[in-house]
């Protein structure tokens, strides 16, 4: 059973380990495609969004989110990904000339109409790359995200060795960025929102 924002932040805040997973689930591909429009290193910001999960779980119990929990997750991973910009110095490609304060990350938040509007094409794009998919890689990546199951779950279910399952997560998230790269840009505003 999924459960809604209010009962997945109060099962967080309680310790409920189902809660958060089911978080993770829902939220990690997202926030990676943004942390690595940001930083420009898939390995750099699948390392921002776990650093971003784990400081969650760690500080669960002071938790108070005050806006949307997407808006919040969404907000972390940029103040990590700026901070991480800040601290390594990193040049981006194609914005050389633009400093830290010209970043602002697309306010996705559920009374945004334009993030509405954005998110409805993500998803839609997302779903249509997953569909892409050849058949057995995209059965891995669903009972991965969508079922919320381990690899070793995965491996029995599917009779493949637990490798396989891997070797076919890092073709799906591969296959995926690259279908959804084209978006990316619509996903930062440049100056002005705070």
């Amino acid at each position: 059973m999924e459960l809604n924002d209010k009962q997945v932040i109060e099962g967080v805040k309680s310790g409920d380990i189902t809660a958060f997973e089911q978080l993770f689930s829902k939220y990690y591909i997202f926030l990676c495609i943004i942390a690595e429009h940001m930083v420009r290193n898939q390995s750099d910001a699948e390392e921002i969004v776990s650093d971003v999960f784990v400081k969650l779980w760690n500080l669960r119990q002071s938790l108070d989110i005050k806006t949307s929990l997407k808006g919040y997750l969404i907000k972390s991973v940029q103040n990590t990904s700026l901070n991480y910009i800040e601290q390594n110095k990193f040049k981006k490609n194609a914005t050389d000339s633009l400093t830290l304060s010209d970043y602002k990350l697309l306010a996705w938040d559920s009374d945004y109409p334009l993030g509405q509007l954005y998110e409805k094409e993500i998803v839609q794009l997302l779903e249509k790359a997953i569909a892409s998919l050849p058949d057995g890689c995209r059965d891995v990546f669903l009972l991965s995200r969508k079922d919320s199951m381990r690899y070793s779950d995965i491996a029995c279910k599917l009779g493949i060795s637990v490798n396989t399952v891997k070797t076919q997560m890092k073709i799906a998230l591969s296959r995926l960025r690259d279908e959804l790269k084209d978006y990316l840009p619509l996903l930062l505003l440049l100056k002005g929102i705070e």
